[in-house]
């Protein structure tokens, strides 16, 4: 395994599920390799990712608040340094001059060796294929001379990974990378759990988790039972920090 020590990985998620679901395989092994990690989710999901929530009969404010609560339990679990969720609009998120600042300059104060974030498509959800260039922009942003932040300095331009989305053959997703989560999988479905009501969602993911193992077994990993997909933007020009 490699050593993380000192390697910081910045999420960057539409929806405080998509953490769960998509990435939190990698984060809890990134932590558990030595390394640190940090969250921002833009939005509380309240447009579609909370539905459950408004069934059983919650307002949009008491479903923040839940959301709030039970995201906070499950970062604790995976062992997350640190986390923010911005509030922004949901479904209908817009991609504006301030907001790339606002992340520009949290990447330029984080400075993550890696990022995750969402696929550039998916149909089922609006707001996933606009965080892509949202953080490609805000990136970019960060790493920029001629642009200043207040007391920031620019930043090194970090890989970036994007995790699976929804329907991965209709979105065309095409992953190169499959990380190996067998040894914090247990990890991963404490921190599904923490949203109660999306159970049935969290059996799927391990589910998919097992179909990616067995991708990863094809190209060498042997003796993985639970991996998760990824599709990286930048040629491997560095480390290889995400490759364990």
């Amino acid at each position: 395994m490699t050593d993380m020590t000192g390697k910081k990985m910045l999420v960057v998620g539409a929806h405080p599920g998509d953490v769960l679901w998509r990435c939190s395989g990698a984060v809890a092994k990134h932590v558990k390799l030595g390394g640190t990690v940090e969250v921002i989710v833009v939005t509380y999901g309240t447009g579609g990712e909370a539905n459950e929530l408004f069934k059983a009969g919650y307002t949009i404010e008491t479903a923040k608040e839940q959301r709030f609560k039970d995201f906070g339990k499950a970062m604790d679990i995976l062992g997350v340094s640190h986390w923010e969720i911005w509030d922004m609009q949901d479904y209908q998120f817009e991609i504006t001059r301030d907001k790339v600042y606002k992340l520009a300059e949290y990447i330029r104060r984080c400075r993550p060796d890696l990022i995750l974030t969402h696929h550039e498509k998916d149909i089922l959800n609006p707001d996933h294929g606009t965080i892509f260039p949202y953080v490609v922009m805000s990136l970019e942003t960060a790493t920029g001379h001629g642009i200043f932040i207040g007391d920031t300095k620019p930043a090194e331009r970090a890989p970036i990974f994007c995790f699976e989305p929804h329907a991965s053959e209709v979105n065309g997703f095409n992953p190169n990378l499959f990380v190996d989560i067998t040894d914090v999988i247990e990890t991963k479905k404490a921190a599904m759990a923490t949203f109660e009501l999306k159970a049935p969602l969290a059996e799927s993911y391990v589910r998919r988790a097992q179909y990616r193992a067995q991708n990863a077994g094809s190209f060498g990993r042997q003796g993985c039972k639970y991996a998760e997909a990824y599709e990286h933007i930048y040629p491997i020009a560095q480390d290889g920090f995400f490759v364990y």
